[in-house]
Formats: structure tokens, C-alpha cells, sequence
């Protein structure tokens, strides 16, 4: 006997773009379904018409023609709920199996629709950007007079170790630090608009690949399926499952945890990880890596599920007000 976690509507019909979870239903993220940019139509002269106090230096920059569809698509992507992540830090609940691709930019963690976290998501995908290394100078020091003192090799080092990120890695460089301390912030996760650039980047550079894996069309097949219960249909992007095949982009809710910010020398290196990065996911057997390591009869998803109290959740949800209330279904056979 297993189960699994559905959220049920309070509320029929009450609607409120991209602040509730998904549902069977939603659409996927793709060209086809993102609303047009508003930019496409708006000129200088435009804006004139309608608004007095637009003045020429202040219009807004328009992406180039062949990065705007782009554009449109990223500006769908969405996280998971609140009250989701504050439940996962509030009680714990972690597993070292999420965690699929790791390189010196980021650590990335997938997290299947099933998983409670996933079950919360605002998009499909979902993806979330937390940026947790505080890298001097973002890594890009090499020599001091003339000795090595590469903040980038400390960093190389020390990226794969679990809790990287903190000031103390790199307290070889408090000389360095000094001469700097009246310049500012030198780490570059204090800056708004260089935290608001990354997660721009990242989120283009993600949907992008996500898309060239054909992930909107397996999600458009798993919905139309739901619609034919019973069906013997062969499905093009899906298993017997109903999941999303080898080398065909997942569904569900994707966490990059960033060390270091792509800068001018590195933006490409780490746009070309973000790529591996949906790749390896895409690659994933499910059955091998929805296996648990501890326990034979469930996978890490269900262990996970398992640990999240209800009642507890949905006192949750009460108090953000939101219309939904968390079920656990019972299920006579493994997914």
C-alpha cells in the first residue's frame, strides 16, 4: 500500500495567475502558450500619445528580435509556493538524492511532480534560483605580488563540498579584503540588480534547453492522457507509466543553488552547465533514480511524502489563505 499527495480546490473556479499551484490541467511552459510582450507594439511615439511624461531616455529596452519569444517564455516560469519551502526548512525534510548535476557554478536539485515540494509548483517546470556562495570578487583574483593566491583554486576546491558558499572559504584573502573594505561590497550576491540579472539568465538559458528536449510536449501528452483513463494509445514522449521517456525533458520542480555568478570570461561555460545540467535530468531512468537507498518497497519521493503532516500543511495553507487543501490518497499498487 503506498500513497501519494494531491492538493483538492476549496474554491471551484476561483482563478489567480501564477499564485496558486498547478493542477492536472496546466498547461505547460512554451512558445505557444507564452502571452505576447507588449513591446512588440509599443513605440516611442506610442507612448507619447498616451503618457505626458514619457521622455525618449527613459523607454525601455526592447531583447533582440531573436531572443524575444525567449523572453515571453521565461517570463512564465515560476517557483514553488511559499508555504511549501518554509514546511521543507520548518521540519527538515531533505534527500541527497534530489541533488543530480553539480559543477564550480551551481548544484542542481530535481524534484519529480510527486514530491510534496513539486506538488506546490506555480509552472510546469518549475524552477527556483537560491544563491548561496559569497565569493569575493567572484572568484576572479589570480596573483598578488606575484604569488598565487587564486581565490578561483579555493573556490574550485572547495565548491564541492557540501555548505560551500561562506565568507569564511575565503578568509585567506582578509589582506585583499582590507584594501577593498572601503570600496564597497565586493561580493556580488549584495547587489539587487546583479541577484535580478542572474536568475533572468538562468531562467532563459533553462526553458530554452527544456523546450529543445520536446519537455512541452511530453506535458501536453501527459494531460491528454489523464482525459483517456484506460486508453491503450501509444504515446510518443511517454512510457507505460505515463512519465516522461529517457532523453526526453522532465516535468516537475528544478533548484539551482549557485556558488559563483556567470561574469563576461565565464557566461558561456556556465550557460553550457546549465544545458548538462536539463540533460542529465532528461537522462534519468525513473526507476533508478525514484529508488531508495534505505528502504526496498518505496522510493525517496514516498519517504519524503511520508514525513509531511498533513493537518500541519494545511494549517499552513489556512493561514496564506489559500483556497486549497492537501489530501494523502491511498494506492494499492507502486508507481
Amino acid at each position: 500500500m503506498t500513497s501519494r499527495l494531491v492538493l483538492k480546490e476549496l474554491k471551484a473556479g476561483f482563478k489567480a495567475t501564477n499564485k496558486f499551484p498547478v493542477t492536472e490541467k496546466t498547461s505547460p511552459v512554451s512558445k505557444a502558450t507564452a502571452p505576447k510582450l507588449m513591446g512588440d507594439v509599443m513605440t516611442l511615439g506610442s507612448i507619447s500619445a498616451t503618457n505626458n511624461f514619457c521622455k525618449p531616455n527613459k523607454r525601455l529596452e526592447k531583447p533582440p528580435r531573436g531572443e524575444r519569444a525567449l523572453v515571453e517564455v521565461r517570463s512564465m516560469l515560476r517557483g514553488t509556493n511559499s508555504v511549501a519551502q518554509v514546511y521543507q526548512n520548518t521540519f527538515r525534510i531533505f534527500s541527497g538524492q534530489s541533488k543530480v548535476y553539480h559543477c564550480d557554478f551551481f548544484r542542481l536539485l530535481y524534484f519529480p511532480p510527486e514530491h510534496f515540494l513539486s506538488v506546490f509548483r506555480k509552472s510546469k517546470p518549475a524552477v527556483n534560483v537560491r544563491i548561496v556562495g559569497e565569493v569575493f570578487l567572484n572568484g576572479n583574483v589570480s596573483k598578488s605580488q606575484g604569488r598565487s593566491v587564486a581565490n578561483t583554486a579555493v573556490y574550485a576546491r572547495g565548491s564541492r563540498i557540501e555548505g560551500y558558499g561562506k565568507s569564511q572559504d575565503v578568509s585567506n584573502l582578509k589582506q585583499l579584503q582590507n584594501v577593498f573594505a572601503n570600496d564597497g561590497s565586493n561580493v556580488p550576491r549584495n547587489y539587487a540588480y546583479l541577484r535580478r540579472s542572474l536568475r533572468a539568465s538562468l531562467n532563459k538559458w533553462f526553458i530554452q534547453h527544456w523546450m529543445a528536449l520536446q519537455g512541452p510536449q511530453a506535458v501536453e501528452e501527459q494531460i491528454r492522457r489523464q482525459g483517456e483513463a484506460g486508453s491503450s494509445a501509444q504515446w510518443q514522449y511517454l512510457d507505460a507509466q505515463g512519465r516522461s521517456k529517457t532523453s526526453v525533458a522532465k516535468d516537475g520542480f528544478y533548484l539551482f543553488q549557485v556558488l559563483v555568478f556567470p561574469d563576461k570570461t565565464t557566461k558561456q561555460e556556465f550557460k553550457a552547465n546549465v544545458a548538462r545540467g536539463v540533460k542529465t535530468v532528461a537522462d534519468l531512468e525513473w526507476d533508478d533514480f525514484l529508488r531508495s537507498k534505505s528502504n526496498k518497497s518505496r522510493t525517496w519521493v514516498q519517504e519524503c511524502n511520508d514525513r509531511v503532516r498533513v493537518p500541519v500543511m494545511n494549517s499552513y495553507l489556512a493561514n496564506d489563505q489559500m483556497p486549497r487543501v492537501l489530501r494523502k490518497l491511498q494506492s494499492s499498487r507502486a508507481k
